[in-house]
């Protein structure tokens, strides 16, 4: 079931953000720093690459915590390049591709989730009722 909640996440969130980026690059509305493109743009390439996938064949719960790694490591890169190099005044669009503390929080719940899950081993017993 974790799993599944993981998959449809991933799915929903490298969509609001490739759409996002998309939205940005067509109105050459840009003044992000580069980095923070680039970041997005392969957090949202890795997405694409595992919902492909997962449409060929099944994905393991281990790509799915490398992607959430990769998602938190990225908004926390983000962050840090806004911060240091940016002054710009930001809106809803823009923190939908940097990324906010709560995508940080949800990503690293989701990864130990996962690693406490993956701990267990699962014995199914046959009845014969």
């Amino acid at each position: 079931m974790l799993k599944k909640i993981m998959l449809y996440l991933l799915m929903f969130q490298t969509a609001g953000r490739f759409l996002a980026l998309t939205f940005v690059f067509s109105t050459e509305i840009e003044h992000l720093p580069v980095s923070v493109y680039i970041s997005a743009g392969a957090v949202i390439l890795f997405g694409i690459v595992l919902i492909c996938k997962n449409i060929v064949s099944s994905i393991s719960t281990k790509d799915l915590i490398a992607y959430y790694a990769a998602v938190s490591a990225s908004v926390v890169l983000n962050l840090i390049f806004m911060k240091l190099f940016s002054r710009a005044e930001l809106g809803l669009l823009d923190f939908s591709i940097i990324g906010t503390v709560l995508d940080i929080v949800v990503s690293l719940t989701l990864i130990v989730l996962a690693v406490r899950e993956t701990k267990y081993v699962y014995i199914r017993v046959k009845s014969d009722a």
